[in-house]
C-alpha cells in the first residue's frame, strides 16, 4: 500500500514523464495498476466528501445561528431553505457511492480519445497502451488537491486539465492545437447531445 500511495505521489511530483517509466516511478516496471489507481482515487474522493459534508453541517449551523439573531440579517435567511443543503449532500453522496464507474467511464473514455486522436494525427507508437496508462495515470494524480479542504475540488478539476494537456504534448508529441482539441472532446460531444436532444424535442413538438 505505502509502494502505491508513492508511485501514486510521484505520478504528481513528476508531471508530464518524457521518458517512459516516468510518471509511474523511477523503474519502468513500477507503475500503478488500473485497480490501485482507482482505489486511491476513490480514497481521495471519500475524503473530499467527509470535508463537504462538514462544510455543509456548518452552513446549517450558521443557518440556524442567524435566522434566531435579533439583527436584520435573519431578515434574510429566514427567505432560505434547507433544500440546497439536501441537494448538495445528494451530490455528494451520489458522486462517492457511484465514483467507481464515473472513474471507469472516465478512464475508457480519455483513453479512447487518445486512441482516435492518434489516429487521426497519425502518431501511430507501438506503445501506446503503456504510454496512455501512464498519461492516465498522471491526469488522475491531480486529485490529491482533493486533500484541500475548501478549494481542492476547483484545483483537481483545473490540474486534471492542465495535466492532460501537457501530458498529451509529453508522451504523444501532440502539437498545442491537437491536445486542446482533445481536451474540448467533451465539450463537444455535449453540445451535439444538446443539438440532437432540442431536434429530438421539435420533432415530437411538430407530431402533436
Amino acid at each position: 500500500m505505502n509502494e502505491s500511495l508513492q508511485l501514486y505521489f510521484n505520478a504528481f511530483k513528476n508531471f508530464p514523464a518524457k521518458h517512459d517509466g516516468e510518471i509511474s516511478g523511477n523503474n519502468a516496471k513500477e507503475k500503478l495498476s488500473f485497480a490501485e489507481l482507482l482505489g486511491i482515487s476513490w480514497a481521495l474522493q471519500m475524503i473530499h466528501g467527509l470535508y463537504s459534508v462538514i462544510t455543509i453541517y456548518l452552513g446549517i449551523m450558521s443557518f440556524d445561528y442567524f435566522s434566531n439573531s435579533k439583527n436584520f440579517t435573519h431578515l434574510m435567511f429566514e427567505s432560505l431553505s434547507f433544500q440546497f443543503q439536501k441537494m448538495s449532500l445528494i451530490t455528494i453522496l451520489f458522486e462517492v457511492v457511484f465514483y467507481p464507474f464515473i472513474f471507469q467511464f472516465a478512464y475508457k473514455f480519455w483513453n479512447a480519445c487518445f486512441k482516435f486522436y492518434s489516429q487521426i494525427f497519425e502518431h501511430d507508437d507501438p506503445n501506446f497502451e503503456e504510454k496512455s496508462q501512464e498519461v492516465l495515470t498522471s491526469v488522475f494524480s491531480a486529485n490529491l488537491f482533493l486533500l484541500l479542504p475548501i478549494l481542492g475540488n476547483v484545483l483537481s478539476n483545473i490540474a486534471f486539465c492542465f495535466f492532460l494537456f501537457r501530458a498529451m504534448k509529453s508522451k504523444f508529441e501532440f502539437t498545442s492545437l491537437q491536445a486542446s482539441l482533445v481536451l474540448i472532446s467533451p465539450l463537444f460531444l455535449l453540445f451535439l447531445f444538446a443539438i440532437f436532444s432540442a431536434s429530438y424535442f421539435v420533432f415530437l413538438i411538430t407530431l402533436l
